[in-house]
């Protein structure tokens, strides 16, 4: 059955955006003046178990000021999924799109937990870089500057090309990638104890 057909047979559902999960200024706090924190989270129906513990690390870490905007993305419609290594593959090269073009979002893999706060690295400097990661190449963490990206990575490229050129283009044009700190992306031997600040536990 085609992801279209399955689709009005009503499961799996698919939707145009993705869900938005709003943690909120928690109570008696006085709410902060910077802007609010957006993470757009590469997911799958099979991951609902990482989305909970993805969810509790940020609430045991976060600023309890400041507004956390977590996008779900997982059946979006308009993607052919049937070559990606996961269930999400692509969704984060429509980032820039899905964000209205404008701002920062970071991009994370479901299978990760934060062990520091995600608006540290929301609020990193991000100079004339386009999108900051621990390569070129790695793009599981990501903080995008969604104005600059838009014209590579949007909807209709992130659905019509593959992987590889989604990545290779960026990367080769100088100046668009920004080295990200490694302890923003640590697999599991890589986990230093007081530094880690993002664990990436699987490799989906």
């Amino acid at each position: 059955m085609s992801e279209s057909s399955a689709n009005t047979a009503g499961w799996p559902f698919f939707r145009y955006a993705p869900d938005c999960i709003t943690l909120g200024v928690r109570p008696g706090v006085e709410p902060s003046d910077k802007p609010p924190v957006r993470i757009f989270l590469g997911t799958e129906e099979a991951q609902y178990r990482a989305e909970r513990i993805f969810f509790y690390s940020i609430e045991k870490v976060r600023d309890p000021a400041r507004v956390y905007e977590i996008h779900l993305m997982k059946n979006l419609e308009g993607f052919d999924r049937r070559k990606w290594r996961t269930g999400f593959t692509n969704y984060r090269y429509a980032i820039p799109e899905l964000a209205g073009g404008k701002g920062l979002a970071i991009y994370n893999d479901v299978d990760q937990i934060y062990l520091a706060d995600p608006a540290l690295l929301f609020d990193l400097p991000m100079g004339d870089h386009g999108y900051l990661a621990i390569s070129a190449k790695d793009t599981s963490v990501m903080l995008i500057d969604c104005e600059r990206m838009f014209p590579v990575w949007n909807r209709t490229t992130a659905s019509s090309m593959g992987k590889h050129a989604l990545i290779n283009k960026p990367a080769a044009t100088p100046g668009l990638w920004g080295h990200l700190d490694g302890h923003w992306n640590a697999r599991d031997q890589e986990y230093v104890e007081g530094l880690t600040k993002c664990l990436h536990y699987t490799a989906l």
